[in-house]
């Protein structure tokens, strides 16, 4: 079977055409469709991200232009993952073994974790976080955004500076950093559960570069300090968190994904904005950029927004639309706190 799509380099957002091929479970890439095929190499699947897109052991990966087959998807699975996937096949037999796991797993968590979200936390692997906030994502982006319109220059060099500051903050592996066009939040960034982080557009446009590194900062604190994992626990419930790590995937993983979502309209907790706050400004340091520009940035877009609106300052800083500073409470605060002044 030969998949047709693009190939790309590590960090590198250039693609080429490219084939895969197929075939007794192995893989084959040629990323030279129309030569001789001296170039076709064999490759190994670390990641399949979607319905097409496929990493490989090297950092380079592929993006087919149709979905991917089942058979190749599942080569990318455990064991453990590849049994989930027979159980999701519908039979009276497979779905009563699902019924009793689901059941069990519900309990067990609910009877462990349900008391003890810290040390939920502290023993949650980073890389099913990681997968959770890729999935939530996954869900939340055709609800939330459009194609980012800007530039490529523009948003490589953000990407690069904010992997330097994950590197200098010690944050590994770093987070992808994803710019989108918000339908209806407005100037905002969210970071989910280990990664990624999404800076909309509007916010990219309000603030200066160095004032968009500190947002960016901040939103790498939280996926440091695990802020958004905390978030989800409190509303989807670590039951549900545990169906989703043990391959309950299609209802529940959609339950995780409204999590997310309710968890943005909540927003997070002062306690939480605090401590993200004071680590943006230490990661800022670390990275060598100006820590003020945190500040700088909250009373900016304080000024642009309440502006927009044509509001007060109070009635901005009270009234609940889509932005990142109301998603945010006690910003006059926060700025203050940042070394900045509020008129």
């Amino acid at each position: 079977m030969r998949i047709t799509g693009e190939y790309f380099e590590p960090r590198s957002s250039r693609g080429q055409p490219a084939e895969l091929e197929f075939s007794s479970g192995k893989l084959w890439l040629d990323p030279d469709p129309g030569g001789d095929g001296s170039k076709t190499v064999q490759v190994t699947i670390t990641k399949v991200q979607g319905r097409n897109d496929i990493y490989f052991t090297s950092g380079r990966y592929f993006h087919a232009h149709d979905d991917l087959p089942a058979g190749l998807r599942r080569m990318a699975q455990s064991r453990l993952e590849n049994a989930i996937s027979w159980l999701t096949v519908f039979s009276p037999m497979r779905m009563l073994v699902l019924f009793l796991i689901i059941v069990t797993t519900l309990a067990g968590f609910r009877l462990a974790f349900a008391s003890f979200t810290e040390l939920t936390i502290a023993t949650f692997p980073r890389d099913w976080e990681t997968e959770i906030g890729s999935t939530a994502f996954e869900r939340f982006e055709p609800l939330a955004f459009r194609h980012s319109q800007i530039s490529r220059s523009y948003k490589d060099s953000l990407t690069d500076e904010g992997a330097k500051m994950a590197e200098a903050a010690g944050i590994k592996p770093a987070p992808d950093i994803l710019f989108r066009k918000a339908k209806f939040m407005g100037a905002n960034a969210l970071a989910f559960p280990g990664g990624p982080v999404v800076l909309t557009d509007q916010l990219i446009f309000a603030l200066t570069r160095q004032e968009v590194l500190a947002v960016i900062a901040h939103e790498l604190a939280h996926i440091e300090l695990r802020h958004s994992l905390h978030q989800v626990i409190k509303v989807a419930g670590v039951s549900t968190l545990a169906l989703i790590v043990f391959g309950a995937e299609d209802i529940i993983i959609e339950n995780l994904a409204a999590g997310v979502i309710t968890t943005w309209y909540l927003g997070n907790s002062r306690d939480f904005e605090r401590e993200a706050d004071q680590r943006a400004i230490e990661i800022l340091e670390a990275s060598g950029h100006d820590p003020a520009t945190l500040a700088k940035a909250l009373k900016t877009l304080y000024e642009v927004i309440c502006d927009q609106q044509q509001l007060s300052t109070e009635a901005c800083e009270a009234q609940g639309s889509h932005h990142w500073l109301s998603t945010h409470p006690g910003f006059r605060e926060r700025i203050i706190a940042a070394g900045g002044e509020v008129d």
